[in-house]
This record gives structure tokens, C-alpha cells and sequence, in this order.
């Protein structure tokens, strides 16, 4: 049965499948939308888990009709904002839409990259820090030259109109591959280096349309730019 979306996430959702440079609308909706989730929210969250080649993951649904499309018995359910799931079962893994095609697998790894990347909405002010971090760039420069999918890496330091109180590096990154991995590995390198310091992750695809903020950061030169070995 052909999968026609019924909502905005899951066109976005479709997209994304299609083309990787459409993720990020995916993942902004995936934690900004309503979600089903089968199990139960009283004093405590008590989710259902299906089985898959992969392991176990708790299901949640994109709208009531991909539950249908399960084919389970009755069955508790509530609907819940994905960021507010996510950040009460943090370490928990996801299977959206399963029974329905495309489905989509969350790692634990994935999602805590989502909610890092994308914090709740405040305007983005582009900020001068008060002091460059060498250190940092140092080190992801170091991590980059290991990690073949990265092409070039840009540094702006912004900050969240009623959210932040100073401002914290924002790294734009050019690469194939496994993004949220790669992001993941920047974060603990980033843990590492400035214990405490909020850094993001933004991905850029120069061949796609890009937010003036990704606009921003692809016109800043990079601080890191795979060099290609001589011929």
C-alpha cells in the first residue's frame, strides 16, 4: 500500500528517505510534532517495544493511521511532543511508523544528537566571542583529518535570544556519511576540550537550499578543509 503522507512530518519524513540533504526539516519536525506512542504516561512513562531484525525499539507513529497499519490488538497509547519523549526517555531507541513503509530506526546516539542540534526555538543572534577557541579547533582539526567523510568544517559562535546568556561555538559541517555519528564524536571531542561549553552541529550541503544561518556559515572559510594526497 502506497504511503501517503498525512501530515507535514511525514512528508518530511519521505523526503529525508529520498534525499539526505532534506534531513534536518525531518529531524526539526520529528521534535517539534505530536507523536503516538503505545504505552502509558501516569506518575511514570511505560512504553511498548516491538521486535525486528535489528533488536528491540519502542514504536511511536507519525499519526493514528500508521498505528492501524500495525495490525496489533488494542493497545494503551497517548500522544506526546517528540522532544518531550525523547528528552524523558533519554537512551531509549525508536522505531517510527513500524508496519508502514518507510519506517525509520532511532538509535539512542541519533536522538541525543537531534536534541543537542536542535534546541527549542529562540531566535539565532550570530555573536563575536570573547575569546577564539584555538584549543578546539585545534583538536576537531586533529579528529577531521581521521574521518574521511568530512570535507570542510566552518566555526560561528551564536546565541539563542531568551535562551542563552553567552554565546557557543556552532560547527557547520561538510560530509558524507553518517552525520549524526560523526556530530556525536564532535561533541565528546568538544566534551573534552571545553568541559561545560554548548557546541552545535549544523550539517551543510552547499548543493541544496540552505536557511540564511546555514548561508552564513558556508561563507565563512572553513577552519578545516580535507586536503587531497598528490597524485
Amino acid at each position: 500500500m502506497a504511503f501517503t503522507p498525512e501530515n507535514d512530518l511525514e512528508s518530511a519524513m519521505l523526503q529525508a528517505a529520498a534525499n539526505p540533504s532534506a534531513q534536518t526539516d525531518f529531524y526539526r519536525l520529528l521534535l517539534s510534532s505530536e507523536l503516538v506512542v503505545l504505552g502509558t504516561m501516569a506518575d511514570a512513562i511505560t512504553l511498548e517495544t516491538v521486535q525486528g531484525p535489528a533488536g528491540e525499539f519502542h514504536p511511536v507513529f507519525t499519526s493514528p493511521a500508521r498505528v492501524e497499519a500495525l495490525k496489533v490488538g488494542p493497545l494503551p497509547q497517548f500522544t506526546i511532543q517528540g522532544r518531550r519523549l525523547f528528552e524523558i526517555a533519554a537512551g531509549a531507541e525508536f522505531v517510527i511508523n513500524p508496519g508502514s513503509a518507510p519506517d525509520r530506526i532511532l538509535k539512542a546516539d541519533e536522538i541525543d544528537w537531534c536534541l543537542k542540534t536542535f534546541p527549542p526555538d529562540g531566535e539565532i543572534v550570530v555573536m563575536q566571542p570573547k575569546e577564539y577557541p584555538a584549543t578546539l579547533v585545534k583538536g576537531l582539526s586533529v579528529l577531521f583529518s581521521s574521518r574521511a567523510a568530512i570535507e570542510a568544517a566552518h566555526l560561528a559562535f551564536v546565541a539563542r535570544t531568551g535562551i542563552d546568556t553567552e554565546p557557543h561555538p556552532m560547527i557547520g559541517l561538510e560530509a558524507d556519511g553518517d552525520v549524526p555519528r560523526l556530530a556525536q564524536e564532535i561533541f565528546e571531542a568538544a566534551a573534552a576540550i571545553m568541559p561545560g561549553a554548548a557546541v552545535e552541529v549544523v550539517y551543510l550541503d552547499p548543493r541544496s537550499p540552505l536557511d540564511p544561518l546555514q548561508q552564513y556559515l558556508l561563507s565563512v572559510p572553513p577552519f578545516y578543509r580535507r586536503t587531497l594526497p598528490p597524485n
